[in-house]
């Protein structure tokens, strides 16, 4: 039986009633502080064990409103110019290998073995991969196509140098190596940051800093980027505040964990994930009671199947819609179904003081940290016994038990012929291009079926396939009608960050980089902090004007308001003026303060105006940066009659306007 002992080691409300049926849904508030309790390394994976009733094992792990218009036609086309632990034993195959003393293996730029240490107290781990193929030979590829990928891949380009590094090396040599990169965990940042206030206490902008200290700081840029898609999909969010800190963390240390993995393994360890399961109301959601008019909660059930796996209609291979008769869409399921998946959802609970007691599957401490990072548990006592209507006409007969209800489940949505196109497609979008063509969605489905060693849902090979394909790359990006995408304000913020050679003096990484998505000076945006369940926009979103009139779909656009892009010039302009973001509070380890290297750029401008332009063309524009812009950077950063400020306030200028420059802002 799982204890609390076993968790530390390990790591990683009721029911209303009335006289009407409701649903279950917590009751108990969740607590607006934590105990100070210090948990070890993160929690392993869910593992595959064999079930109580004999049968074989299954998963149970497993973003100036005058900006609008050139952004929108950017958007279109047009040219550039060319310069989870259940007290058994996680498989090797589904846990995050811990660092031992403080070290993780990795591939150095000459694909051998070497040792990662352990970064400012921080527990280092490797992640999960479905497939290990053998090392790829160097393949050059174009300056121009490296810095695209890059963009693409991670959260920026900080040097000339890692673009020069990339072209010599080959994209599938570079992203081989990246799949094999290890990841800090975020919980652990808890467990240093926690130390700074008196009481010990975590809280939730730990957790934001958190990611920004992956995205800014870790060499594994890829993971980040795909993890931080995942959390797009998978949504999580503390919009309400309610989630405890190790929630928020220990949910994105099982993204990291899980992002290269299986996508089987991923839905599994999303499933049980207790900030999920309070998120989406699957925590503590019970048989139905007749006496106390009391039934399953439905939340979870529904939005796994319209947001996380297969959507609301049936799709072709391209992603294309499948009509009936009628010409209507063929829908994916309906309430019935949605009903039978909640009942076989049922009898899960808090899993950090394991199952042994069925009074823990409601009282169990919502203040224990590791109720929040430990995978939930069944408690089969609760869980309905009946039989359960799943989809295409399959039902889960009565009397199984709760741990094969719940893989059975998991395993029907995971094989459903629409998860290739609905996840591939969305994982295009986030990564490469808003509209992608139905061939390429084809093709990433067929390896998302199938990775040529017959592994279904193998996201290493997904990921690997969609950068790599011929529409993710080649030079004439910028002459692709349809091709493109607008970053999303964290992104652009981060690659802005990266760009201008952010450091922090912080010892543990610390950023004041915490919520950016209030205030008149900020995002709009913030990693998990979306609105709802369905993210910050839509993937099918269509930006009215010249994008819907061309069919095209626009996410982002839908996070773009007169309020965010005032918001973002306000932020870029007091990020770039005050070079950094945040302050040294004295505190001797340098404080959250993030600096920028402005004076490096100052240096250049004054040498030369061209040479800093060619460079900004590198590390913001993919080498695409168009006549207009580049002219109008040459003559912010020159002196002239008109322009006879310092260096120092001509570099800030033009740096601000590449910021908002539509040839930055869109993604080609």
């Amino acid at each position: 039986m799982t204890t609390e002992d076993t968790v530390r080691a390990a790591r990683l409300g009721g029911t209303h009633t009335s006289g009407t049926p409701r649903e279950n849904t917590p009751d108990a508030p969740l607590p607006t502080s934590r105990t100070p309790d210090v948990l070890g390394a993160v929690h392993g994976a869910l593992s595959r064990e064999t079930v109580g009733d004999g049968t074989a094992p299954r998963h149970r792990a497993s973003l100036l409103a005058s900006l609008a218009a050139p952004l929108a036609l950017a958007a279109c086309g047009g040219g550039g110019s060319g310069a989870d632990g259940n007290g058994s034993e996680a498989s090797a195959s589904s846990r995050a290998t811990a660092a031992e003393a403080g070290t993780a293996q990795a591939l150095d730029a000459g694909g051998s073995t070497v040792s990662v240490p352990k970064a400012a107290g921080l527990t280092v781990a490797l992640g999960v991969l479905a497939s290990t193929p053998a090392e790829p030979a160097r393949t050059s590829m174009s300056r121009r196509d490296a810095t695209r990928l890059l963009t693409q891949a991670s959260f920026g380009i900080r040097t000339p140098d890692e673009v020069d590094a990339l072209a010599a090396e080959g994209a599938e040599h570079w992203l081989w190596r990246q799949f094999n990169m290890p990841y800090a965990l975020h919980t652990s940042y808890l467990d240093v940051q926690r130390q700074r206030d008196y009481y010990k206490r975590a809280f939730d902008i730990m957790s934001f800093e958190a990611v920004w200290r992956q995205w800014l700081f870790e060499d594994g840029q890829l993971r980040a980027r795909v993890a931080f898609a995942l959390s797009q999909i998978m949504v999580i969010s503390n919009v309400s505040g309610a989630l405890p800190a190790y929630a928020l963390s220990s949910y994105m240390d099982m993204l990291n964990r899980q992002a290269f993995g299986t996508y089987r393994d991923l839905l599994g360890a999303v499933t049980l994930h207790p900030a999920m399961g309070y998120y989406l109301n699957m925590l503590r959601s019970r048989k139905a009671n007749e006496a106390t008019g009391t039934h399953p909660n439905e939340n979870y059930a529904r939005e796994v199947l319209q947001l996380f796996s297969i959507g609301l209609a049936q799709l072709n291979a391209d992603g294309s819609t499948r009509l009936g008769g009628n010409g209507q869409p063929v829908p994916t399921y309906n309430e019935a179904v949605v009903k039978g998946f909640a009942r076989a959802f049922t009898g899960w609970s808090f899993g950090g003081q394991g199952n042994g007691s069925a009074g823990l599957f409601d009282s169990a401490r919502i203040d224990l940290e590791a109720n929040w990072t430990t995978p939930m548990l069944p408690f089969a006592a609760m869980h309905e016994a009946g039989t359960k209507q799943l989809l295409d006409g399959k039902v889960l007969p009565a009397g199984q038990s709760i741990d094969k209800d719940l893989n059975d489940a998991l395993d029907q949505i995971a094989a459903h012929p629409n998860v290739g196109p609905f996840i591939g497609r969305q994982l295009i979008q986030r990564l490469v291009t808003s509209n992608p063509s139905a061939a390429y969605i084809a093709r990433i489905t067929a390896v998302f079926n199938d990775n040529g060693a017959g592994v279904r849902g193998d996201l290493r090979a997904v990921v690997q396939a969609i950068l790599l394909d011929p529409e993710a790359r080649g030079d004439d990006a910028a002459t692709r009608e349809r091709f493109g995408k607008q970053r999303e304000p964290v992104i652009r913020f981060a690659n802005l960050l990266r760009a201008l050679g952010a450091t922090t003096a912080s010892t543990s990484g610390r950023t004041d980089l915490q919520r950016m998505d209030q205030g008149g000076d900020t995002l709009g945006q913030s990693p998990l902090m979306a609105p709802s369940v369905f993210n910050f926009f839509s993937p099918n979103y269509r930006h009215s004007g010249v994008l819907a009139q061309a069919g095209l779909v626009a996410p982002e656009f839908q996070a773009t308001t007169e309020a965010t892009v005032v918001g973002l010039f306000n932020a870029f302009t007091h990020l770039i003026n005050w070079s950094g973001y945040g302050w040294d509070e004295g505190t001797g380890d340098g404080g959250g303060r993030v600096n920028l290297d402005i004076r490096s750029w100052e240096t250049l401008a004054l040498s030369s105006p061209a040479a800093c332009v060619d460079k900004l063309n590198v590390q913001l524009f993919n080498t695409q940066m168009s006549d207009a812009t580049r002219a109008t950077l040459i003559d912010l950063i020159a002196p002239g009659p008109r322009n006879d400020w310092g260096v120092a306030v001509r570099i800030r200028k033009a740096l601000i306007f590449a910021a908002i420059a539509p040839d930055f802002v869109i993604q080609k």
